[in-house]
């Protein structure tokens, strides 16, 4: 099995809202959007979104564009992301019948800048419990769901031990299957770390499950199985707490306004806030193709040459500190 902050944050010292370096979101890639292809299922997928590996395990990376298993009808559970159209899923625990040793799927990330010893990082993020019986037996709730810096370079055939150490973690259970729920917490950093994961760092013996069905028979195959979204690392408190994601902005959507659609060598796209930085262009498979930014022009609109592209239908995103909106396009010859 496997497991949005959308990466809306340009690398640098100041975010595309005005922000100062306080309110940065360290998270590249927060939300799960950018993919860097659609596999045919998002089981044990995680690679292929931009930014994210495991570091245990298989984490799963669910989307909009998988061939099967697509959002929100995926394997361990039906449920759309927080925000916009991904997410992933990592198990927390499974029974010694369901999976042999322990049993973690760990995510992680490289940071947008390390962390500072010394200084309160505060992070929050969305998760949601998998429930499902039949093909995945997803039935059990935990505890200690959090995160962990570190500077190594973890993968599956390297995992990051399960020593019951975490920088934070949650204490409670959460059994929401229906609505997202928002974890957040802070810690001091004791140095300066590169990389942040998430999952459940600690034993059988310090992790404590609840069974939804109160079945001992299901039980002993059963595992715990939660969706992540919208994660958030800052030292701004006020920032992690407020985190939402981005969400797909109806008004601003309206507005815009696109020509020639369809289009040969070039589009103008007009009706664009100011706000927005950065455009992307995906294929039908969730590849990325074009990412550039961008200042509007004296007419305030965007022109973008698209000779480059195959004949066929394209998605654009426009990108700005605080949403993304999505718009279709169709290249022709």
């Amino acid at each position: 099995m496997k497991l949005k902050c959308k990466l809306l944050i340009l690398i640098g010292l100041m975010d595309l809202g005005g922000h100062c370096n306080a309110q940065l979101n360290l998270v590249s890639n927060p939300s799960f959007e950018d993919t860097l292809m659609c596999l045919y299922t998002g089981v044990g997928g995680i690679s292929q979104c931009e930014n994210w590996y495991s570091c245990k395990y298989s984490p799963d990376y669910w989307t909009d564009c998988s061939q099967i298993d697509i959002v929100p009808n995926t394997g361990p559970s039906y449920q759309f992301p927080h925000s916009g159209n991904k997410m992933i899923g990592i198990a927390t625990y499974a029974t010694q019948l369901a999976s042999q040793g322990v049993n973690r799927e760990i995510a992680g990330i490289n940071l947008i800048q390390n962390t500072i010893s010394g200084n309160t990082y505060y992070f929050s993020m969305f998760i949601n419990q998998a429930y499902s019986k039949y093909p995945w037996v997803c039935q059990l709730a935990t505890n200690r769901i959090g995160v962990k810096l570190t500077n190594s370079n973890y993968t599956p055939l390297n995992p990051v031990p399960i020593n019951n150490i975490a920088d934070y973690y949650d204490t409670t259970y959460h059994i929401d299957t229906a609505q997202w729920v928002k974890i957040s917490g802070s810690f001091i950093s004791n140095g300066s770390f590169s990389k942040l994961m998430i999952g459940n760092f600690f034993d059988d013996a310090h992790t404590d499950t609840m069974n939804l069905d109160n079945d001992s028979l299901t039980y002993q195959y059963a595992a715990a199985y939660y969706f992540i979204d919208d994660v958030c690392l800052s030292t701004d408190s006020l920032y992690a707490a407020t985190w939402t994601g981005i969400k797909e902005n109806q008004l601003n959507l309206n507005t815009i306004t696109f020509f020639p659609n369809p289009a040969t060598s070039s589009i103008t796209i007009k009706g664009i806030s100011s706000q927005f930085s950065q455009y992307r262009i995906i294929d039908v498979k969730g590849k990325v193709l074009l990412k550039q930014n961008f200042k509007l022009n004296s007419a305030n609109s965007l022109n973008i040459d698209i000779t480059s592209l195959p004949s066929n239908m394209y998605i654009i995103q426009f990108v700005s500190a605080n949403e993304i909106i999505s718009k279709k396009f169709l290249k022709s010859d």
